[in-house]
């Protein structure tokens, strides 16, 4: 027996940021306690912006967006499920600046260290200390 679904007269219901964010933690934990612990921390990379019914994602490497977009039936299903509605869709871009917030150089975390705490630098002149 075939199963046969009208796309057109799927339900497209409104629905609260709050109950899509609901919606979006708990599809991460479900990630996590199924052992996709990569997929689960690249969602939780960036918080998702809604506009009208497309979900906005911004990630720092394409890497992070070819991964996503790879389980995005699985993402949008349960999202498009759970809140009744089979419009929303998925953008996701690339912003190279977010990468370059990473410190990957030890130079680079005592900096970034730096700019949160400014006395670090007087510890490390006090006892001579190199980075």
């Amino acid at each position: 027996m075939d199963v046969v679904v009208d796309e057109e007269n799927l339900p497209s219901e409104p629905f609260l940021d709050k109950d899509f964010f609901t919606a979006w933690h708990t599809f991460i934990e479900q990630l996590r306690t199924n052992g996709k612990h990569n997929l689960a921390s690249i969602l939780a990379i960036d918080t998702p912006k809604i506009k009208g019914n497309t979900i906005h994602l911004e990630f720092p490497n394409a890497t992070n967006k070819v991964e996503v977009e790879r389980q995005q039936y699985d993402l949008l299903a349960y999202i498009r499920k759970t809140l009744s509605n089979y419009d929303i869709s998925l953008s996701i871009t690339v912003n190279e600046v977010m990468e370059k917030k990473y410190a990957y150089t030890d130079q680079d975390k005592f900096d970034k260290l730096m700019d949160k705490n400014p006395s670090l630098d007087l510890l490390r002149k006090t006892f001579d200390l190199d980075v």
